[in-house]
C-alpha cells in the first residue's frame, strides 16, 4: 500500500496566489515516533526560549506529552504543507513576510488535520499554539474556553518535528533567524487515528481543503 503523497496545490488567497508543496504520510503503527519523543529537551527549550509558555493551555507546562496521547491510538498521519517566501517578496519586513506566510500555511494544514481527524474519528496535532480564542484564559488563570476543540502542537507534546520531517518526509524545516529570510517556510500537522485510511482519502481530503 502506498503511504506517501507528495503534490503541489495552487491556492488563491486575497491578496496573492500561492503554490504550496504538500508532503503526507501514513503510519500504521504509533509506537514509531517513541523515538522522537524528547521531553526533558523540547520543555527546557520552551521555558527558555517561548513567550507562550505557562501562558496557554496549549502549551508546556499545561501540555500533555505524546506518550499520554497515542496510547488511545494505532496509526498516524503526518501532514507538511510549505511555500516559496518569493511569493511574499512584496512584503519588504522580512519579519513581516515569514509571518503572513506561516499564518497561512498554519491556517490551511489546521484545516487539513481537523479534516482528517474529523473522518478518522482521532486527534490532530497541530502547528504552533492554540489560537481559537484571541487571549488565552489561562493568562488570568481561568478554565480553558473550549477544551473539546483546543489541541496541541506536535512540539507541545515534546515530539522533534524537524527530525520527524527529515527522515520521513525529506523535508527540512527552516527558521527566520538574524533578520535573514528563509527560502521557503513550512506548517507541519500530526494526525493520530484508528481507522484505516488509504492515501487517495488523503488525497481527496486535501483537493476539498485548497479547493475552497
Amino acid at each position: 500500500m502506498e503511504d506517501t503523497i507528495f503534490l503541489e496545490k495552487k491556492k488563491v488567497l486575497t491578496n496573492r496566489t500561492i503554490f504550496v508543496k504538500v508532503k503526507g504520510k501514513l503510519f500504521t503503527d504509533v509506537s514509531i515516533f517513541h523515538n522522537y519523543f524528547e521531553e526533558d529537551r523540547i520543555e527546557k527549550a520552551c521555558k527558555e526560549g517561548c513567550p507562550n509558555y505557562g501562558k496557554k493551555w496549549s502549551c508546556p507546562p499545561f501540555s500533555k506529552s505524546f506518550l499520554s496521547l497515542e496510547k488511545d491510538y494505532t496509526s498516524a498521519c503526518m501532514i507538511c504543507f510549505s511555500t516559496q517566501m518569493e511569493y511574499y517578496a512584496d512584503i519588504k519586513n522580512k519579519y513581516l513576510a515569514v509571518k503572513a506566510a506561516n499564518v497561512t500555511l498554519k491556517s490551511l494544514v489546521e484545516k487539513c488535520a481537523r479534516a482528517v481527524e474529523t473522518y478518522t474519528d482521532g486527534y490532530s496535532l497541530l502547528s504552533g499554539s492554540c489560537r481559537l480564542c484571541k487571549s488565552c484564559q489561562c493568562k488570568i488563570n481561568l478554565p480553558c474556553k473550549h477544551p473539546e476543540k483546543m489541541r496541541y502542537s506536535m512540539e507541545a507534546t515534546a515530539l522533534n518535528v524537524q527530525k520527524l520531517c527529515d527522515d520521513f518526509l525529506n523535508h527540512h524545516l527552516l527558521w527566520y533567524t538574524d533578520k535573514v529570510l528563509p527560502e521557503y517556510a513550512s506548517a507541519v500537522a500530526l494526525v493520530l487515528f484508528n481507522q484505516h485510511l488509504e492515501i487517495d482519502q488523503l488525497s481527496d481530503i486535501l483537493n476539498d481543503i485548497f479547493s475552497e
